[in-house]
């Protein structure tokens, strides 16, 4: 039987174990913490839960987040704390609750989720997506310039200060509002570092995130201090930037994307590649399109990392990057 937290909010505590002790979780930390946004009362309806004799066996999660091209936003499911308890692996339970989880989110374009479980996520049409780079930079540096706190420390003016930031930022990112920032606080294993002049922060960045992203950079207000801020700790960034030493950047990739509603992701590749490309079919493994009015027919894993990356088709290099952070990721 597959329910909600919010139809069961009394398996709360239950859900949670399952999760923690599905990713080995530490004591000392919480993945209600980590994934605050995810596991938030008010997103329990998003909270999918498979019972059995009244237990708790499985939770797929979905945290719902807005993209936005040329004026159309696009909402944008994400799936996390994914987790079947260990008893009951191995006997069909998770790809019927699985895909009854995928089945119900009807319009969005497409769904991310993140696992190094390559191969299980593959048999869902899930694929590795989405160019991110990973730089390591020279850690020894004493760098006092930008000053670690928590979020939940910064006053309502400093809070809306990184939001001009954020909302400036030449990547495409998540549409975050004053309540997605207050939100954010939760989040308290995370640390934030800020740079100021004459008392305004000018720059930030996120590190770290409890049992998840310890010593990762995975959100930066600007690119205009990358080279400062990767002083700090291992940075992640869509920004292919030149670096003294090969050694010191790895291409890796952001998320596993599956295609979903099919008039939603034509219109999000349309506006995406500039209008360069078109959708007119999906059939089986391939997809068909018009490229600048060629028409053309690849695989789906071609297609998604020719669009997003790694893998990138040339004529989309200008295209905006995307930069998922760690803060919304699942």
């Amino acid at each position: 039987m597959i329910k909600t937290l919010k139809d069961s909010p009394q398996k709360r505590a239950q859900t949670l174990s399952l999760i923690e002790s599905s990713f080995d979780y530490s004591s000392d930390n919480s993945f209600e913490i980590d994934f605050y946004p995810l596991m938030r009362n008010e997103n329990a309806a998003n909270n999918f839960i498979l019972l059995e004799d009244d237990k708790v066996i499985g939770h797929i999660g979905v945290l719902f987040k807005e993209l936005e091209l040329v004026d159309t936003s696009f909402s944008i499911p994400m799936l996390g704390g994914i987790a079947i308890d260990k008893e009951y692996r191995g006997r069909g339970k998770f790809r019927p609750f699985f895909n009854d989880v995928l089945a119900s989110i009807k319009d969005s374009p497409f769904y991310l989720l993140w696992s190094d479980k390559l191969d299980l996520y593959e048999h869902f049409e899930f694929y590795p997506c989405i160019e991110q780079f990973e730089y390591t930079g020279n850690l020894e540096m004493d760098n006092p310039n930008y000053i670690r706190m928590k979020l939940q420390e910064l006053s309502d003016r400093e809070i809306n200060e990184l939001s001009v930031i954020y909302n400036n930022a030449q990547e495409l990112r998540y549409k975050r509002s004053t309540d997605d920032w207050q939100e954010l606080k939760g989040i308290t294993s995370s640390d934030i570092y800020i740079k100021k002049d004459n008392d305004i922060i000018i720059n930030y960045f996120f590190m770290n995130k409890g049992e998840d992203l310890s010593d990762i950079i995975y959100e930066y207000g600007n690119v205009d201090d990358i080279e400062e801020i990767s002083t700090y700790g291992i940075l992640w960034s869509p920004w292919n930037f030149e670096v003294e030493s090969e050694e010191h950047k790895a291409l890796l990739y952001a998320a596993l994307v599956r295609i979903n509603n099919f008039e939603s992701f034509k219109q999000f590749v349309f506006l995406y590649s500039n209008k360069l490309i078109e959708l007119k079919k999906i059939e089986n493994d391939e997809i068909l399109f018009t490229f600048e009015e060629k028409q053309m027919k690849i695989s789906k894993i071609e297609f998604l990392q020719g669009i997003f990356g790694p893998n990138k088709f040339s004529e989309l290099e200008q295209t905006q990057k995307i930069l998922i952070s760690g803060l919304d990721s699942i």
